[in-house]
């Protein structure tokens, strides 16, 4: 079977879940289980990468034992530059929103840095200031919420793996039990039987030593009567 082809389609369907997760990404902040999601397809597309040129190395070898002609593996060379210009621009999108997720934040930040205006009045400095102050405060505060969420529901689901493994090791245990008492049954049944069968044998060997006597006695009587007669 050659090895390229089983590869290929699994390293473009992550790069389609890895656009799908960008486009999903909407906030400043992307939650914890978006950043793992990316992570974790981001490394599997790398390693998917890897084979592919591996895959791509041993068919150029040896073309003729996977029936490739020289077209056939400048395609496949072809195919590699994609999924490799792909793959950075998947990773250069999500770097480049992160960049502008801190730019805008930094922004609203710097406003504050502005120098004050000499000719303002300062009733209206008092009205603007608190105001800016309490808008960056709620920005804040919702952010925290959303990371704070997030963390909850990966606790929760963590609670729920754990849980899970849990009454899955109970049951193991359970039947676990049910194999030893069963194995102990087996084996009292099995002594119990090996013991009637070495009585079993015993009395056997009494009997056939009688049977072996009571023949030769027979044999001698044929033989006296024999030698009587001739």
């Amino acid at each position: 079977m050659d090895p390229f082809n089983g590869v290929k389609e699994d390293a473009y369907d992550v790069i389609q879940r890895l656009e799908t997760i960008i486009s999903q990404r909407t906030s400043t902040q992307p939650s914890i289980e978006l950043q793992q999601d990316f992570t974790n397809y981001y490394e599997e597309l790398q390693e998917t990468y890897e084979e592919l040129e591996e895959a791509l190395k041993l068919s150029s070898t040896n073309p003729q034992f996977y029936n490739l002609s020289p077209k056939d593996i400048k395609q496949r060379e072809q195919t590699l530059r994609d999924l490799y210009n792909r793959k950075t621009n998947i990773k250069s999108k999500w770097d480049n929103k992160k960049f502008r997720d801190v730019t805008t934040m930094s922004n609203r930040i710097s406003q504050d840095d502005i120098p004050e205006n000499p000719f303002r009045d300062q009733t209206e400095e008092d009205d603007v200031t608190p105001t800016m102050t309490n808008y960056q405060q709620q920005e804040l505060i919702r952010e925290q919420d959303t990371q704070l969420d997030d963390i909850h529901k990966t606790m929760m689901n963590l609670n729920k793996q754990a849980n899970m493994m849990g009454e899955e090791l109970e049951d193991q245990g359970y039947l676990l039990d049910e194999l030893d008492y069963e194995l102990d049954h087996v084996d009292i049944k099995l002594q119990r039987n090996m013991k009637r069968l070495n009585i079993f044998i015993e009395k056997n060997k009494e009997t056939a030593s009688n049977w072996c006597i009571g023949i030769l006695v027979v044999a001698l009587c044929v033989l006296l009567v024999l030698l009587i007669v001739v």
